[in-house]
């Protein structure tokens, strides 16, 4: 009877371990396939990001833009500290968009 029994544990140890393994490849498939299929998602993005032409003042540069500006304004926008002043305003909106990125957009 013992015989028995320990064969009927080991049956069952070995059914149970075939089941883990099981749950263990369907975890794993499923976890190969999200990931595929996210990188197909952003290949798309990509793709169509670049298909988008920038704008005729970005393509000529900022020096392009800079120098149409009068002397006597470079010298007051640059007196006053409006290069400093934007350089803030970019970092807000920079830790704004970050934080809702990465909050999902809870906030």
């Amino acid at each position: 009877m013992n015989d028995f029994i320990d064969w009927l544990i080991a049956t069952w140890q070995a059914l149970v371990e075939w089941f883990y393994g099981v749950c263990l490849f369907v975890i794993n498939a499923m976890m190969w396939l999200s990931l595929q299929v996210f990188s197909l998602i952003l290949e798309g993005f990509r793709h169509v990001f670049s298909m988008i032409e920038p704008p005729d003042f970005i393509q000529g540069g900022i020096s392009g833009f800079s120098s149409a500006i009068p002397n006597d304004v470079a010298y007051l926008l640059g007196v006053t500290g409006f290069a400093d002043a934007l350089a803030i305003i970019g970092l807000g909106y920079t830790f704004r968009l970050t934080r809702k990125l990465l909050t999902l957009f809870q906030w």
